[in-house]
């Protein structure tokens, strides 16, 4: 058996570390003397060690590791591995386009440009009344896929129709990306039936956001400039018209969505 020092010495991981390990039940000793309370563990363990950093390192949570090496199933592993595969490849594409905006800036810095100053087409319009099949509730901006599942499951039970794009209603005063009352949507051709209401906001201003779904702020920011500088008030909720999305095999930054902001004078 390997005592605690000559464990962490072959491990690399500080016995403060490995106490800690002990305390939580992640990595217990093999052996613990009764006598002077010291820790002994099983050279088989370091293998255990290295598995745990190796986690770790994967930006597995503790718990999660504890239930890996309490389970000792590779098929569950394996799967817990893609998951985390997934979320990294998700950050990465985020980084990314990070990245791109950031490069896009230094040029328009470069070119004595205002890194702010967006160039939004901004028109007025009588929007078209549409029929539309909804859920509302007050939720988080991660919530949007699960919900729309929820929505499309919805559609297929009333056996409506799909007539047009996605959409949201953002009905809340202020904005609160973790808790907002927002609408979810769908154009329908039936104009009656359980969740089917008339969309019918009237005049709007209204701008077209090329790109992914991550920041629509720009373009209300364009939006609300607009409005005081023509002299209108808002009137009701924003809407948001998904017109190209990763249905229509787009890419994200070729994605199409249109803003609408109801307006009077």
């Amino acid at each position: 058996m390997l005592t605690i020092g000559e464990f962490s010495r072959l491990s690399r991981v500080s016995a403060k570390t490995l106490r800690y390990y002990d305390q939580i039940g992640l990595l217990k000793p093999g052996y613990v003397s009764r006598e002077n309370g010291y820790r002994f563990y099983e050279v088989s363990q370091l293998r255990d060690m290295l598995l745990i950093s190796r986690l770790k390192q994967y930006q597995f949570s503790l718990p999660e590791i504890a239930a890996v090496l309490a389970k000792k199933d590779d098929d569950y592993l394996a799967g817990l591995i893609r998951e985390k595969k997934a979320q990294l490849l998700s950050q990465i594409s985020d980084q990314q386009h990070i990245l791109c905006l950031m490069e896009q800036d230094i040029q328009k810095i470069e070119r004595r440009e205002n890194i702010m100053q967006t160039n939004y087409l901004i028109k007025t319009v009588e929007f078209q009344p549409r029929n539309i099949y909804s859920i509302r509730q007050t939720m988080s901006l991660n919530d949007f896929e699960e919900v729309f599942g929820k929505l499309f499951m919805g559609l297929g039970k009333s056996r409506l129709r799909p007539a047009g794009p996605c959409l949201s209603v953002y009905h809340d005063e202020d904005f609160n990306r973790e808790h907002t009352d927002i609408e979810v949507g769908v154009v329908v051709e039936e104009s009656g039936g359980d969740g089917v209401r008339r969309l019918d906001p009237g005049l709007c201003c209204f701008a077209s956001h090329i790109g992914p779904y991550t920041d629509f702020s720009p373009c209300y920011t364009a939006l609300a400039e607009w409005i005081e500088r023509e002299g209108y008030t808002v009137s009701g909720p924003a809407i948001e018209l998904y017109v190209k999305g990763c249905e229509d095999g787009a890419k994200p930054e070729e994605y199409v969505t249109e803003i609408y902001m109801p307006i009077k004078k």
